[in-house]
C-alpha cells in the first residue's frame, strides 16, 4: 500500500499537543501510531482491550482505553496527564468509524477536552482507508496493489483555543471550537488528485524500512 504524507512539518517536534483525526477505518489508528513523527498516545475503545493479546499490544503502541458513547473521566485524566508531561495525545472526535466515509458529528466531550487542555491542536485527515477497509466489510486487498491511489495522511495547521479551566468558559467556547475543528477535518479529508506532486508531499510504500519517527524527514 502506497502512503502519501502532506503537512508533516505541522507536527510539533517537541512539547504537548493534541492530534484530532477523522475515522473511516480500523487502519486509521495503526497508520497514526506507525507513521506520525511523534509517539502518540491515543484513546481506544475499551472493547479493544477484551482479549489478552490486545490488552498487551495496545499499551505498547500508546493506546489507552476509553468508554464510547459516554463521558469517561478516567480517560480524560490519563490524556491530561500525558499532555502535562509534554507528550502527544490523539483522539478520534467522531467517536466511531464512519459508515460512508463522510465526517460524522463531533462528540462534545472531545471538544471540551481540547478546550480544557489548552495545547495546540493538529487536525489530521486520513483519506483512502475507507476504500481499503470500510467499517461494513473486510479488507479489500485488491485496493492495495500497484497502480492504486495512495492513502493520504494530511496534517493541517495547528489550531489554538486557549486554556479554559472553568466549565462556563468551556461551554461558551464549545460551539465555535466545534466548528473550527469540523472545518479543519473536512478540509483535511477531502479527496485530491492522487498522484499530484508537490513540495509538501512525501511518499513511501507501507512496509518500507523507514522508522516511523523519521517520516517527517523523508
Amino acid at each position: 500500500m502506497k502512503l502519501r504524507f502532506e503537512g508533516a512539518e505541522n507536527v510539533p517536534s517537541k512539547g504537548a499537543f493534541l492530534i484530532v483525526v477523522n475515522h473511516q477505518s480500523n487502519l486509521d489508528p495503526l497508520l497514526l501510531h506507525t507513521y506520525c513523527s511523534r509517539l502518540v498516545f491515543t484513546m481506544a475503545k475499551s472493547s479493544a482491550f477484551r482479549n489478552r493479546f490486545m490488552r498487551w499490544i495496545e499499551p505498547q503502541v500508546g493506546a489507552f482505553p476509553t468508554r464510547r458513547y459516554q463521558v469517561d473521566p478516567q480517560a480524560v485524566r490519563v490524556a491530561l496527564r500525558f499532555l502535562e508531561e509534554g507528550k502527544a495525545v490523539g483522539v478520534f472526535p467522531e467517536g466511531e468509524r464512519s459508515w460512508d466515509a463522510k465526517l460524522k458529528n463531533l462528540r462534545p466531550g472531545t471538544v471540551r477536552l481540547l478546550l480544557k487542555a489548552g495545547v495546540p491542536v493538529i487536525p489530521c485527515g486520513i483519506v483512502g482507508t475507507y476504500e481499503v477497509w470500510p467499517r461494513w466489510g473486510g479488507m479489500k486487498w485488491f485496493r492495495m496493489g500497484p497502480g492504486r491511489p495512495p492513502v493520504t495522511i494530511r496534517y493541517g495547521q495547528p489550531l489554538n483555543f486557549g486554556k479554559h479551566d472553568d466549565r462556563a468558559g468551556r461551554e461558551a467556547a464549545l460551539p465555535g471550537a466545534t466548528r473550527q475543528v469540523e472545518e479543519a477535518l473536512r478540509e483535511g479529508h477531502k479527496t485530491r488528485p492522487s498522484y499530484g506532486e508537490g513540495r509538501a508531499s512525501r511518499y513511501l510504500l507501507c512496509g518500507d524500512a523507514v522508522h516511523s519517527r523519521r517520516v517527517a524527514g523523508i
